[in-house]
């Protein structure tokens, strides 16, 4: 290894929170600084209205809202809105309940008779596709099934108890009775059940829960004393005056909603701290409800959009346009270099600094800090609560007599990148190093206080900080006259660290350069040099895209790489091409020789040219006719490599032993069976990806051997090799999504209706007098 000097490091979320901030914002999860700011938003003072309504969507992305004064529920189709089109032009809404054709939907049935409500306000859809309705003025909640449109069950609750506001989490749905100041939770076909309301939450009037099951509870919706509350342990409440709903943008950030045009604010919430995120901008905001957009792709765990409701429909909120502070200040804790006398070196800052923007620098260096009045820790700006671990460890902040009053040092953009040596940012990372030396006398410790400056419009951003100790030793080789006079001497110090700085680096680099040949360390711009040293060729097209499952194509590459000897030792085998695929696809796959499903098959229709037999009992015992002649479709059957082992039986060449079926000649059966094995992959694949995988197997199957490809796409062949839970799975289909009008083709892909739960044995009956098992 090099012998490179050590460096103080301030990098993550919890070393930056524990330094003094002035005017700055700190996004803990990245560890990234930048000014604070605001919005451009007015103050609003229209009054929130109380209660609101629901909103809520089910799995085909159809919103369903609320009507509580006309006591109705209506349905649209959030794919045909247009939020630019004028009001005349967008989709009329369907009444949920009405008996009347609907161009957009089809003939909908009524589901109860279209008599109104009671005051319907909450709304809630669960897993099943089960819509909750809280009908306020009835004390009751309703269960819909809305793939079958009929009315699953009536819940009564408590005379007064005025349900208001449901959200679901899976099957489960938790319901707020205002008028009793309760929390029940209850799913389709079972009894509400009251749940215990966390400290200090009295007046419940709206639920959220976040895709993990947080639950959320915002008390008197409203009002000035506003508060919001978490079931689950360990989350800080916090107030929201006149905060009219909530709702989960992911697991752990909570999008509040204020009143009408005002903006909604984004809160990370995590055990024993909140801090604010960049705010919403919602237009036209009624104050009538928020719900959590469907995730892009399904993905439960993705960030979604918040949707509202508005007088012209409902919308999306966007982002808000930020106003940062023209100025602001970080001065860290203290760095220790452990010895006195120490001589700094250079500072190294990994920084954004678009134009119009500037960071500047300052140092502190002491040796002994006696029991001089510290300067004070201050917050971030968007900090609003936090628990840190440990403050007892914090070092100390600097003397405040020493608190600089102008920064004027600036920082050079580094040519050559980081002076780690073979470090690689991602190629998507906008922060390059910056570079300046410490100027100030020696001493043990070192504070430093950045200067961020923006014009309202940009911000510089800090993402990392590197304070190198002690600095190089030029001097003391070079002549003593050169440096006798301390201010010469201080000159020369920092101007032979450019020189220091560039012969050290590449030093470093030439030392480590055994880096390069770990594929886990490697660069990915040598990644083709070094699969090279193994003979492998890295197809271009895993640089270009993720894999099935989501893997970064650079650790795709690496894997391959760190495993080509035992790939390229096993190649022409089973498990070596079964590993092939599987590190490209990251999911086991299942590779089926075609031979060994012989005689499984009981009849085959419109096909001649597959063998079948009636059955097989056993390995060797067929009945329903004479065993036919052995065929030997290769050399003898024998190991690749020498005996023992369970591997042995994969080593052998594929299709070296094949006995006939009974039915058909053994031409037939050797030319339909021998040779041949399909690659099962449980996974929808793109036509790239497809492609992919297929050039992987062609490049490393034997020669002589042919192969099909099979994925959920292609759905089950009846009486072609059909295994269950191997070329097949029976349940809710991963491959197929429920037919939408104007949207998809039926037989390509779709199904009509919606994957159930089938017939148990034993507990299934068919009529009345008849039942399996």
């Amino acid at each position: 290894m090099s012998e490179r000097r050590p460096f103080a490091l301030l990098r993550s979320g919890d070393q930056w929170v524990r330094c003094s901030h002035d005017a700055t914002y700190l996004d803990l999860t990245s560890g990234v600084v930048e000014l604070a700011w605001h919005t451009t938003t007015a103050a609003s003072d229209l009054v929130v209205p109380a209660p609101v309504a629901g909103l809520a969507f089910d799995s085909n992305c159809r919103l369903m809202h609320s009507q509580p004064e006309a006591g109705r529920i209506e349905r649209l189709l959030w794919a045909a809105l247009d939020a630019a089109a004028p009001v005349e032009n967008q989709p009329a809404p369907v009444d949920l309940f009405e008996a009347e054709a609907s161009q957009v939907f089809g003939d909908f049935s009524a589901a109860t008779p279209a008599t109104p409500l009671a005051e319907p306000r909450g709304l809630a859809v669960d897993a099943n596709d089960r819509l909750f309705v809280a009908e306020t003025g009835a004390d009751r909640i309703l269960v819909f099934d809305l793939w079958d449109d009929r009315l699953l069950q009536r819940t009564p609750l408590p005379a007064g108890s005025r349900p208001t506001d449901l959200a679901a989490h899976g099957l489960q749905v938790y319901a707020v009775l205002s008028g009793t100041g309760q929390i029940v939770s209850l799913a389709a076909r079972t009894p509400p059940l009251v749940i215990n309301l966390p400290a200090g939450c009295s007046q419940p009037s709206r639920i959220a829960v976040s895709p993990a099951g947080h639950i959320a509870i915002l008390a008197r919706a409203g009002a000035a004393t506003a508060h919001v509350g978490f079931i689950d342990a360990g989350f800080p409440d916090f107030e929201a005056p006149h905060a009219s709903d909530l709702e989960w943008e992911s697991d752990n950030v909570l999008v509040v909603a204020r009143q009408p045009g005002a903006d909604f604010l984004r809160l990370r919430i995590e055990a024993g701290l909140s801090d604010l995120l960049p705010p919403l901008r919602a237009r036209g905001y009624d104050g009538q409800g928020l719900v959590a957009l469907p995730a892009p792709g399904g993905a439960p765990t993705s960030p979604r959009r918040i949707g509202y409701w508005t007088e012209r429909g409902p919308r999306a909120a966007v982002a808000a346009r930020l106003v940062y502070a023209p100025v602001g200040r970080l001065t860290t804790f203290r760095l220790d270099s452990g010895a006195y006398q120490t001589e700094w070196g250079r500072i190294f800052i990994d920084a954004c600094i678009p134009e119009g923007a500037s960071l500047r620098l300052h140092g502190i260096v002491l040796d002994e800090t006696d029991d001089a009045p510290e300067m004070a820790r201050m917050p971030p700006a968007n900090v609003t609560q936090l628990s840190l671990r440990r403050p007892d460890l914090s070092p100390p902040m600097p003397p405040l007599a020493l608190r600089p009053g102008k920064v004027v040092q600036p920082l050079h953009r580094r040519e050559s990148g980081r002076e780690l040596p073979w470090t690689q940012p991602e190629s998507s990372d906008a922060f390059v190093t910056y570079e300046a030396p410490v100027i100030a006398e020696p001493g043990r410790y070192l504070w430093l206080t950045l200067e961020l400056r923006g014009n309202t419009r940009v911000s510089p951003k800090i993402k990392c900080l590197r304070a190198e100790h002690p600095s190089h030793d030029y001097l003391r080789r070079l002549p003593r006259t050169f440096s006798r006079e301390p201010a010469a001497a201080r000159f020369l110090q920092r101007y032979l660290a450019m020189f220091e700085g560039f012969l050290g680096e590449t030093e470093a680099r030439a030392v480590d350069r055994d880096l390069l040949l770990d594929p886990r360390d490697a660069p990915d711009e040598v990644l083709p040099w070094l699969a090279s040293f193994v003979g492998l060729v890295l197809d271009e097209r895993w640089a270009n895209a993720p894999s099935p499952q989501g893997q970064p194509a650079a650790d795709v590459r690496r894997q391959y790489i760190e495993e080509a000897v035992w790939l390229f030792r096993y190649r022409g085998t089973l498990p070596g091409l079964k590993r092939f695929v599987e590190i490209y696809t990251g999911i086991p796959v299942v590779i089926i020789e075609h031979y060994r499903l012989r005689g499984l098959g009981v009849s085959v229709l419109g096909d001649t040219d597959v063998a079948a037999a009636s059955s097989v009992v056993g390995v060797g015992f067929r009945v329903g006719g004479a065993v036919a002649a052995e065929v030997n479709a290769g050399p003898p059957q024998v190991d690749l490599l020498p005996h023992g082992g369970a591997d042995a039986a994969w080593r052998r060449p594929w299709g070296s032993s094949f006995s006939a079926p009974i039915s058909g000649t053994p031409a037939d059966a050797f030319r339909s069976h021998a040779h041949r094995f399909t690659v099962i992959i449980p996974a929808a694949l793109s036509a790239e990806q497809l492609d992919v995988v297929r050039n992987i197997i062609t490049v490393h199957r034997p020669a002589h051997t042919l192969f099909d490809i099979c994925t959920v796409d292609a759905g089950m062949r009846v009486g072609h090799g059909l295994l269950l839970e191997v070329s097949s799975v029976i349940g809710r289909s991963g491959g197929f999504a429920s037919l939408q009008l104007g949207g998809s083709s039926l037989g390509r892909g779709t199904i009509i209706g919606r994957p159930a739960a089938g017939g148990r044995l034993g507990s299934a009956a068919l009529s009345s007098s008849l039942q399996v098992g």
